[in-house]
């Protein structure tokens, strides 16, 4: 069968032929792969940028964002059904991991999908287990591919809030989150996706970037009524505080030092990827504050099974709620027949990229 092949930590990517007993498999449900998302980590690793991941063989199937056909079905997964992997699995040692939530692992010793010690899905087909999998509607299947990095972003949110839960009166006072505002820094697809969370259970949603946005954010901005703030002049110039601040930009972390400031009393700063330069000082200034204010500060990453499920379910309302913004979230689609193509993607981000997916 055809599948995409890297060898990390070296930089490089190939589509190449390879047997079934050359790769791995995780169950007896057989399913066909009809997409592959692409994202930063499947660049990084193209790239020879993450020396995190590696393989327990010369090559590494890549790809942790997919959906495919079941075309062998066991329990409750039958022929015909459209699934998702999950991509962390876990190391089968800490309660965690037999609790089925490897995003808490105890041990570090998980594995993901493409990433790190399990081959991936941007291959032909796999065959996996039903506790790893989450069906995907037919009717969200142009946008479904979204699920995995949604489920990462619904679980930060999800931490956000359960952290939160130590403040008596977090909530407004009918109830909701409509008097919370939000800064998002970083108007990429992280951040559009952050930002149509945010707004859809209340919060007023402010995003920053150093650039004016494009026209698939300036759409998103417009339909979801949220608001932008260019920040090439500088940050303390946006003139608001907020109850929650998220760095998505994946750039220096420096930006920190900016915005820590403009964080409410009790509130919380939430870290979502890697900065690539900088630091982020905490000096005993900031410390008293963070004391004095009960100010938090938060890392977040990975979702597992429920939050994929939460994911659907928000990629289905955000058709009736956001149809625009809906149209625009997959920007290509990339037939695996067009390897150049393929192989060009998979090494260079793209302009005005949200989400490219490849098609099998």
């Amino acid at each position: 069968m055809k599948a995409i092949l890297v060898r990390p930590p070296k930089e490089g990517v190939e589509i190449k032929d390879v047997k079934q007993e050359e790769v791995q498999n995780f169950g007896k449900i057989k399913i066909r792969t009809l997409y592959n998302g692409i994202c930063g980590t499947d660049r990084e690793i193209v790239n020879g940028k993450i020396t995190f991941s590696l393989s327990n063989k010369n090559f590494l199937v890549l790809g942790h964002e997919a959906i495919g056909v079941v075309e062998e079905g066991y329990g409750n997964f039958k022929e015909g059904d459209l699934v998702m992997p999950i991509n962390r699995r876990g190391c089968g040692k800490c309660l965690n991991c037999l609790l089925g939530r490897p995003d808490f692992c105890e041990t570090g010793e998980f594995v993901e999908a493409g990433i790190n010690g399990m081959d991936g899905f941007m291959r032909e087909y796999w065959f996996d287990d039903s506790r790893y999998l989450v069906k995907i509607p037919k009717q969200i299947e142009d946008i479904g591919i979204l699920a995995q990095p949604l489920a990462d972003i619904e679980k930060s949110v999800e931490e956000i809030i359960n952290t939160q839960k130590r403040v008596p009166s977090w909530t407004c006072d009918d109830g909701t989150y409509n008097c919370r505002k939000v800064l998002i820094l970083g108007s990429g697809p992280v951040g559009m996706l952050f930002s149509l969370i945010f707004r859809t259970i209340g919060f007023e949603v402010w995003i920053s970037n150093r650039r004016e946005p494009n026209e698939i954010e300036q759409t998103v901005i417009e339909e979801t009524e949220s608001n932008f703030f260019n920040s090439s002049s500088g940050m303390e110039k946006i003139n608001q505080k907020f109850d929650v601040i998220i760095d998505a930009t994946g750039a220096d972390a420096s930006i920190l030092d900016k915005v820590f400031p403009l964080l409410k009393r009790n509130g919380v700063l939430g870290l979502f990827g890697f900065p690539i330069s900088g630091s982020f000082g905490v000096d005993f200034r900031s410390i008293q504050e963070m004391v004095l204010s009960n100010k938090v500060i938060i890392g977040l990453v990975n979702g597992q099974k429920p939050h994929y499920q939460q994911a659907v379910t928000h990629l289905a309302s955000w058709k009736t709620l956001y149809p625009k913004t809906s149209t625009l979230l997959i920007t290509r689609t990339v037939p695996i027949t067009d390897e150049n193509q393929v192989i060009n993607v998979l090494r260079e981000k793209q302009e005005k990229e949200i989400k490219i997916r490849i098609a099998w």
